[in-house]
């Protein structure tokens, strides 16, 4: 088995485990979602980039992800260290690279040119996003590799989710904050940007060496199954229907997610008038996740159905704030707080990934745990470009207007974005996951065809 040490690989992982491998999701919110929400406002606001330069350089980065991405899963996929196994060593060696240019990305040099500061801000952010990807979907791939065990690979995708709604909280509660602190004053500046970015970057760091320490690889397929060519690759992620299943579902749901958090604040602002409870409207949905995230993918139910269960109810409650008037406040806290206890899904359509993995292994022989997570990860990418977009759009197009009193036309317009828009693409997932049939039952199967293919305990 690729000269490295025969061991069990049907391990049931403890509680301790599954934290130490969840930290690493901890971790990847101090450095991508701490870019997504405060990146653009730095180059904007304190490099004085104009906001068309700013969002030219991010679309053009996730042009190259749909490159860099699957090419770096298959990287991963292809190369094995007899010490430390397959994915384990990128975390180890990337996560310094990345906190190094994250710190970078957030100095901009005080330069004459203003094309010098745009090359600088291209290069560096570019280079942090692979850097990220380099680090981050090893962390993913490794998921299928720490146990064959059905349930534990469900918790740790659960553990996942659970520390994705953790490090959202923390970074809404902290963040300004710190950044303020640090910048000295009441607007943040560059020396509270890159102070904070230096703290959050270490935090982050120490993060990923734990989960490192606290992993171990056990499952490796053979090297005949991950060594294919560009056409096979492509026909083994787009011929299977489980994967091609989750990837358009996951899409969807994180458009509702990223195009909902966009501009979230702009309904808080605008139409309930109420500025002083964004923080903690904003917080409320990832704070009521937490707990199912890690609970429901525990229930002997069908997995297809507690997705789209949540898939339904997501999309009845944005519909329903949709039409709740803005003075209601009290009935718009509780449609967040059931919006986020049934966004569970995260957790259960990340857990199926392993499942669908084993299910297209044993129809083809090959196996791409990091390719196929890369896939994935640039559709989250996507929704996270594209979310919001489409939603500012839709408030332009209704006659938003910044820093001025809305509209009746224009409020409608911030609801549609926030709310029924978000809730259109959650309804719309449910439709895919209609035919994902991996039943449990097959998934048993696959475990034990793969378990006697490979000779494994």
């Amino acid at each position: 088995m690729n000269n490295v040490a025969k061991t069990a690989t049907n391990i049931k992982l403890g509680f301790g485990r599954q934290v130490g491998y969840g930290l690493g999701e901890f971790a990847g919110q101090f450095f991508y979602s701490y870019w997504s929400s405060y990146l653009s406002v730095y180059y904007t606001d304190v490099v004085g980039i104009a906001p068309a330069v700013v969002s030219f350089i991010f679309m053009i980065a996730r042009v190259w992800d749909a490159v860099n991405d699957p090419v770096m899963g298959n990287i991963a996929d292809r190369h094995m260290s007899k010490k430390w196994g397959r994915y384990r060593p990128w975390i180890l060696f990337g996560a310094p690279v990345l906190a190094v240019l994250s710190i970078l990305m957030f100095h901009v040099p005080d330069l004459d040119s203003e094309n010098l500061k745009i090359a600088y801000v291209s290069i560096t952010y570019i280079l942090a996003g692979m850097a990220f990807t380099a680090t981050n979907i090893p962390y993913m791939g490794m998921q299928s590799t720490l146990t064959t065990n059905i349930q534990s690979r469900i918790d740790l995708s659960s553990m996942k989710s659970v520390f994705t709604c953790i490090g959202t909280l923390v970074l809404n509660l902290i963040a300004m904050p710190v950044i303020l602190h640090f910048s000295q004053s009441e607007q943040a500046n560059a020396r509270g940007f890159f102070l904070a970015t230096i703290l959050f970057t270490m935090f982050g760091l120490v993060l990923y060496f734990i989960t490192f320490a606290s992993t171990k690889e056990v499952y490796y397929p053979p090297m005949s199954a991950v060594k294919t060519d560009v056409k096979t690759i492509f026909k083994y992620i787009f011929s299977s229907k489980l994967l091609v299943i989750l990837m358009i579902a996951l899409l969807l749901s994180y458009l509702c997610m990223f195009g909902r958090l966009g501009v979230a604040v702009y309904y808080y602002i605008y139409c309930m008038n109420k500025p002083m409870l964004v923080g903690v409207l904003m917080m409320v949905p990832p704070a009521a996740g937490i707990i199912p995230q890690y609970l429901v993918p525990k229930l002997k139910v069908s997995r297809r159905l507690l997705v789209i269960i949540a898939f339904a109810v997501r999309a009845i409650t944005l519909v329903g704030l949709f039409f709740t008037s803005y003075e209601n406040v009290t009935m718009i806290i509780v449609l967040l707080v059931i919006n986020g206890i049934f966004c569970y899904d995260m957790g259960l359509l990340w857990g199926l990934t392993a499942p669908s993995i084993d299910d297209a292994e044993v129809r083809t022989g090959i196996r791409l745990d990091g390719t196929v997570y890369a896939f994935l990860n640039l559709f989250l990418k996507i929704a996270s470009a594209f979310g919001a977009s489409i939603g500012l759009v839709v408030m332009g197009t209704m006659g938003y207007v910044a820093n001025a009193q809305q509209t009746e036309q224009a409020m409608t317009g911030i609801n549609i974005a926030t709310n029924l828009l978000p809730g259109i693409f959650i309804a719309l997932a449910i439709i895919p996951f209609l035919f994902f049939d991996l039943t449990q039952e097959k998934i048993e199967e696959n475990s034990g065809i793969l378990a006697e293919k490979h000779g494994d305990a």
